[in-house]
């Protein structure tokens, strides 16, 4: 099996949950990766999301209830970001640009109503920062928005900085289902105990390395230790009516 043949089994293997993950690396020099974050940490303007404590973009799972906020901040967020990137080769056109060879298929930014959701988060895990348990599903959690009619609803990530101890990637071998809702912590994420007898592995955040997840699968990020911040760059996308790829974050 050749390498691209290799590549398109373990895409397919995603769509059809016979998989979790898959990493491709190597999508960004590491000479690039330090450019990029060099000009997001002179960027102040951090906010928070769910589960994590400094971020740059707008997430749509910040706003499941307030949509007309959600667009008006994405096209602030977007602007900003576009700009951040302005005199750099923009790390989300380079995953676009991976993840349309992988899959054969056109991938934009999508759109509702004429306006643009969201093209992605940054986000920046610092000493003592860790993600719950926890799963992503807009099919079932977005319901107000275009894209929870979007399937096959896969993540990608593209790390930026290794950070010096911890920050890993843990995914179990096991999907959510409603029955799981029962397990749901009040704030974010579900209870430990409802991956308990679930296989798991773990990915290292590697500079320039882009994972492709199947955010289905229960997932959760490990404690970073250390001065040394875990950065990375991360958008949803599915297949849209038309069978084209769009993306939101």
């Amino acid at each position: 099996m050749s390498l691209i043949q290799y590549i398109n089994s373990g895409f397919e293997d995603l769509l059809c949950e016979k998989t979790s993950s898959m990493i491709i690396p190597n999508v960004l020099p590491k000479s690039d990766c330090v450019a990029i974050c060099e000009k997001i940490f002179s960027n102040s303007k951090t906010t928070s999301s769910p589960g994590i404590p400094s971020t740059i973009g707008t997430s749509l799972s910040s706003h499941i209830y307030e949509k007309s906020k959600y667009f008006s901040n994405s096209k602030m967020t977007n602007s900003l970001i576009q700009n951040l990137f302005s005199d750099l080769f923009s790390p989300i056109t380079k995953m676009h640009d991976v993840i349309s060879h992988i899959s054969g298929k056109q991938i934009f930014t999508a759109s509702e109503n004429g306006m643009s959701y969201s093209d992605c988060v940054i986000r920046i895990h610092k000493d003592g920062d860790s993600v719950h348990l926890h799963r992503d599903n807009s099919n079932f959690e977005m319901p107000d928005y275009d894209v929870s009619q979007c399937k096959n609803q896969l993540s990608a990530i593209l790390y930026l900085q290794t950070p010096q101890i911890g920050g890993e990637l843990t995914l179990f071998d096991k999907k959510w289902c409603k029955e799981d809702e029962c397990m749901r912590e009040p704030e974010f994420g579900y209870r430990s105990n409802v991956v308990a007898v679930a296989t798991k592995s773990s990915i290292v955040p590697v500079a320039g390395t882009m994972v492709l997840l199947n955010p289905k699968f229960y997932h959760k990020i490990e404690s970073v230790l250390g001065t040394k911040h875990r950065v990375s760059v991360g958008f949803f996308f599915a297949e849209d009516s038309r069978n084209n790829l769009c993306a939101w974050a």
